[in-house]
């Protein structure tokens, strides 16, 4: 249901409190004394719902909910669990549309009596075993904590009662404030999904925190963090992992966070050295860090730093050491390799003020550096908070992300306070501050990857993949016919499972580019350091998955090597797959004796094996050990096979670019292609926008622009196909014919809001074909999709003097309607 009536949990202009009492230590009391001391009820109002009283703490009290004023927003429940169920009947045919249950209910049954009462009405349930909700800036506390939340630009997201008034606490003592505060409890209606949602659209919140014990449903919440991770920052800190080196659960939790564009972090300290880094990064083209310091020892302690995080420091041009040396400056000297010899500008203890500005300026200005360290301790020669008065501006001025350190107490406490003033980045110790440029530069990687859309199947030809799924077909097929035929002897042997034969298993590996070994070239080839080790599972959460790391020997041992290895969502693309073999040990080893051949060879083989995945549902297990790259090509001396009925098998936590839109139609003469826009057609997308009129550009983006900035061209051409959609008509590119080269037509894009109740649509043609009734072929593709999935209808906004959009959405039995905005009209089109 994601957002649905969110609007009246986290902002509600009425709250009924059911079980409201003035006992001692009874939730009803605590809730009732948080939301009168919240400031609610200045501008809202509070109902006590409960028939023993009928006035609690000066405000009436109700016996039932249907004896209330007006149906509330919002209505807390405190009673025991055999009541609720019977309670959110009644609130919902009151007109309730949100309740928080935050009594614990125990056991299947009871939670899904609750959902069943709540469906006829769309109310939406938080928790139940909630402790609440707070949103400071509206004065609203609806939790039974005895800590309340200060308001501030960051949301906090926690299933984790306990933890999250843990967190409440820590926050308070660090002067962090929220702009929403909410715990799931056992989030049986609205989850961390839902909230993202909403939370990604809150122009209140900057940041978004989560702690996460349970993750349900896998899709939603990746089809959600991808969406927020677009629009601003969102950590994650995970509770519960297990360390066993044989679980590979938290590896795949990983790599969904990265995938999604979130950060995950490993502690709640973290979450917020990581907030106070994220939300005040600047673009940043790399990972080169620049210290400058008055200690040589904390430039030390730096450069150690970031040797743990595998990052090395900036080197300095030699312009800036020569401007550096005129300055009477020493760069910092230090045994270790790539220490911070190379990056770390020491000035004396009485360097004055305004050596640290020339020397601040000489760094920035290197175009070898990405980033500024600014490490400084207490000296009796220049105060802490000169230095940052006269730093603080260049600082605020740069285009480059700067962090500083300001060790000591009181000395350097007017220094923080200052650099944490203007919106710089500012920590306790050194160690902190590099942890959070590691932080930053991990979400820079994060953020790549987000941008990264795969194709369904992009390197296996039709033929292949049908004689695959014939195969895969034809074995499920012999098993179920041998289980006929033995069904008392085969009753608790495999359970439907299906081990291919070393046949089965070379010929449906070489369907799709990857080479099974015979048993007499296995035998030749033995064992080498570099072989490596490639495996899909079914995870628990998020489905399909493939691993990928140490191989031979070293896999099967209880060894430090036995955990180097990575996982990856299918699909892959080559970006990702090569980010999950840069993630391991075994590459530093790979790197060594591979050719760049080889190395690309293996990667292809990480894709390869993700499209099995994604195009085989049947494909329940697979281990390729182990794997050698040599010559250019990739041969698997080693390999098991099994398959499952698909029924048993979990959907992909990402969706595949959904090859099965696609359509060859007539149109002009000939055929176009019309089909789901891809990231690889950022090119020919350009060329498109280039192709268009001014005129025509100003009608579909409402201002004058010559030129699609990166940023935007990325946005519109790796979209999110659970959320969004982009049809793009392309054909065979006249000029550039004989390399294959395509080139699009027109476009028609919705973004579909995640209760899937309505699309926002828009659409344009090259000029110089419209009038031809591509326009109407586009949208109508749109339509078709849209009604499959379900969308209740598709909505836009168009200037007035667009007439041609107009007559387009008419054409389908759309209406036009006024606008808010003068020179606008609001289109609409009912699908359902």
């Amino acid at each position: 249901m994601s957002i649905k009536h969110l609007d009246r949990l986290l902002a509600p202009r009425s709250v009924a409190v059911i079980g409201a009492s003035n006992k001692p230590h009874r939730v009803g009391t605590r809730v009732l004394v948080n939301l009168a001391a919240g400031g609610l009820v200045m501008t809202g109002a509070i109902w006590p719902v409960n028939p023993k009283y009928t006035e609690l703490r000066g405000m009436a009290c109700y016996p039932r909910a249907a004896a209330l004023p007006e149906a509330p927003d919002l209505a807390i429940i405190c009673t025991p669990a055999a009541t609720i169920a019977g309670l959110i009947e009644e609130l919902g045919a009151r007109g309730a549309r949100a309740v928080i249950v935050m009594t614990d209910v125990n056991g299947r049954a009871q939670r899904q009596a609750l959902l069943a009462a709540a469906q006829p009405y769309q109310l939406r349930i938080l928790g139940p075993g909630s402790i609440g909700l707070q949103a400071p800036a509206l004065g609203l506390d609806a939790s039974f904590t005895h800590l309340p939340a200060g308001a501030g630009k960051l949301a906090f997201v926690s299933q984790s009662g306990a933890l999250a008034g843990a967190v409440l606490d820590w926050a308070g003592q660090r002067g962090i404030g929220f702009s929403q505060f909410v715990t799931l409890g056992d989030d049986v209606d609205i989850d961390f999904g839902d909230l993202l949602d909403y939370l990604a659209a809150d122009a209140a919140t900057e940041a978004i925190l989560l702690c996460v014990e349970d993750l349900r449903s896998a899709r939603k919440f990746m089809s959600a963090g991808r969406l927020a991770a677009r629009a601003k920052p969102v950590i994650v800190f995970k509770s519960g992992v297990r360390q066993d080196l044989d679980d590979g659960a938290d590896l795949v939790f990983d790599a969904a966070i990265r995938r999604a564009g979130m950060l995950r972090v490993h502690s709640t300290e973290d979450l917020f050295d990581a907030v106070e880094t994220l939300v005040r990064r600047r673009p940043q083209q790399g990972e080169r860090l620049a210290v400058l310091t008055n200690g040589a020892g904390l430039a030390v302690i730096a450069a150690d730093a970031l040797a743990a995080g595998e990052i090395r420091p900036a080197p300095l041009s030699g312009v800036t050491r020569k401007r550096l040396g005129q300055q009477g400056m020493a760069i910092a000297v230090n045994a270790g390799a790539h220490s911070a010899a190379d990056s770390a500008i020491n000035l004396p203890a009485d360097a004055p003020v305004e050596l640290y500005v020339a020397a601040a300026e000489a760094l920035l200005a290197d175009d070898q550096t990405d980033a500024l360290l600014l490490l400084h301790a207490p000296t009796p020669m220049v105060a802490a908070d000169a230095i940052a008065q006269a730093l603080a501006p260049l600082f605020q001025a740069t285009g480059r992300n700067v962090l500083t350190c300001w060790l000591g107490g009181a000395s350097a406490a007017r220094g923080r306070r200052q650099f944490a003033d203007a919106g710089l980045a500012t920590f306790d110790t050194p160690e902190t501050a590099v942890h959070g440029f590691l932080y930053m530069a991990q979400y820079r990687r994060n953020q790549a990857l987000l941008m990264e859309v795969p194709a369904g199947v992009p390197g296996t030809a039709a033929p292949p993949r049908a004689a695959a799924r014939a195969l895969v077909k034809a074995a499920l097929a012999a098993h179920r016919e041998e289980q006929e035929k033995n069904k008392e002897k085969n009753k608790e042997k495999n359970k439907g499972a299906v081990i291919l034969s070393d046949d089965e298993a070379r010929s449906l590996l070489a369907a799709y580019g990857i080479a099974l070994a015979t048993p007499q070239q296995a035998a030749l080839a033995g064992h080498t350091p570099a072989a490596v080790r490639i495996e899909i599972g079914i995870d628990r959460v998020f489905g399909p998955v493939v691993f990928f790391g140490q191989g031979g020997p070293a896999a099967d041992v209880s060894s430090g090597l036995a955990a180097d290895r990575t996982a990856g969502l299918p699909p892959l693309n080559m970006v990702l797959a090569r980010d999950m073999v840069g993630r391991t040990r075994i590459a530093r080893l790979l790197a060594q004796g591979q050719t760049a051949a080889d190395a690309e060879a293996l990667v292809r083989t990480l894709v390869q094996v993700a499209d099995m995945l994604t195009d085989l549902p049947e494909l329940a297990q697979l281990d390729l050990n182990p794997v050698l790259a040599i010559g250019g090509a990739v041969v698997a001396l080693g390999a098991r096979l099994q398959l499952a009925a698909p029924r048993s098998r979990r959907t992909l936590a990402i969706r595949p670019y959904p090859q099965e839109l696609e359509q060859t139609v007539a149109w002009g003469g000939g055929e176009i292609v019309l089909r789901p826009i891809r990231p690889e057609d950022a090119a020919q997308h350009q060329a498109f926008f280039h192709a268009l009129d001014a005129d025509d550009v100003r009608l579909r983006f409402f201002t004058a622009m010559r030129e699609l900035p990166p940023s935007q061209l990325a946005r519109l051409t790796q979209i999110d196909y659970d959320r969004a959609m982009a049809f793009i008509a392309t054909r065979p590119n006249p000029v550039a014919a004989a390399g294959g080269g395509a080139e699009t037509l027109g476009v028609v894009r919705a973004v579909i809001d995640p209760a899937n109740q309505s699309a926002e649509f828009a659409i344009i043609i090259r000029s110089d074909l419209k009038g031809q009734g591509l326009g109407y072929i586009l949208f109508g593709k749109l339509v078709d999709y849209l009604r499959s999935r379900g969308t209740a209808e598709i909505v836009g906004d168009a200037l007035a003097e667009n007439l041609g959009v107009q007559k387009l959405v008419r054409h389908f039995g759309g209406v036009v309607l006024p606008h808010q905005e003068a020179g606008m009209v609001r289109l609409q089109l009912p699908l359902q």
